[in-house]
């Protein structure tokens, strides 16, 4: 079944392999250090730049709003997210997106003085206008889930069923964890697919995010091919 993409989401979490306790004394640095270097169609204003925290470590958190309000970046004593809700319009292109995870992982470090990054998710987020409309994905996810439960025999043949496809496998040879699930797309789009590329430190991470985005587009595009899902050849959005 053929598909272009209406939309992509892509996340990314790093995490510090040990928490970064002087946080909350280096938040002028940080927000400094992100307030010269990220550019955006917007520059940074002051707004963009946010401290919430409560009695804990556990609470703190700086907010850096990107792209208009499109994307984000979090940072807490134990983790670095970066988000952008709408990844190829905010960002232009995949070497683009790419660029961003890339810079926003070493402006933290730099600013937080090189913490080593024990794990890394990569997450794609893929609402996909498919051949055929919502009739095809259903008969298409139906097709899967019935190959493997056989729910399309008695005495279930007779219920109205919805499925829902998810996969989860690791490669401890090469510290990586790969995840999928599809569903009916509960809003843009036919179906949703969810994909996300995991690597693990041993005991950190050596791989850039521009490194483990490559080898996770390699992945996506060879489990999407492998499900029986092909992007029209004038679909130069799809990761």
């Amino acid at each position: 079944m053929q598909y272009t993409c209406v939309r992509i989401a892509i996340g990314m979490i790093s995490v510090f392999r040990e928490p970064c306790l002087r946080l909350g004394l280096q938040v002028s640095e940080v927000m400094e250090h992100f307030y010269r270097v990220i550019q955006t169609p917007q520059r940074l204003s002051l707004s963009d730049l946010i401290t919430s925290g409560g009695r804990s470590y556990a609470d703190l958190r700086l907010t850096i709003n990107t792209f208009r309000g499109g994307g984000r970046i979090d940072i807490t004593p134990d983790i670095l997210l970066v988000d952008l809700r709408d990844a190829i319009r905010q960002a232009g292109h995949l070497e683009g997106v790419k660029e961003h995870l890339q810079l926003c992982e070493d402006t933290a470090l730099k600013a937080l003085n090189r913490p080593q990054i024990s794990e890394r998710l990569l997450r794609a987020s893929m609402w996909l206008k498919c051949e055929g409309g919502r009739p095809a994905v259903e008969a298409f996810l139906a097709e899967k889930g019935n190959a493997a439960l056989k729910l399309n025999q008695a005495p279930f043949e007779s219920l109205k069923k919805e499925f829902i496809l998810q996969f989860n496998g690791l490669d401890a040879s090469k510290a990586t964890k790969i995840g999928l699930l599809m569903q009916h797309s509960p809003g843009e789009g036919d179906l949703f697919v969810q994909f996300e590329h995991t690597h693990y430190g041993s005991p950190v991470v050596t791989k850039s995010p521009k490194e483990q985005f490559e080898e996770a587009e390699t992945d996506l595009r060879a489990l999407m091919l492998h499900m029986g899902l092909e992007p029209k050849k004038d679909d130069a959005g799809q990761p």
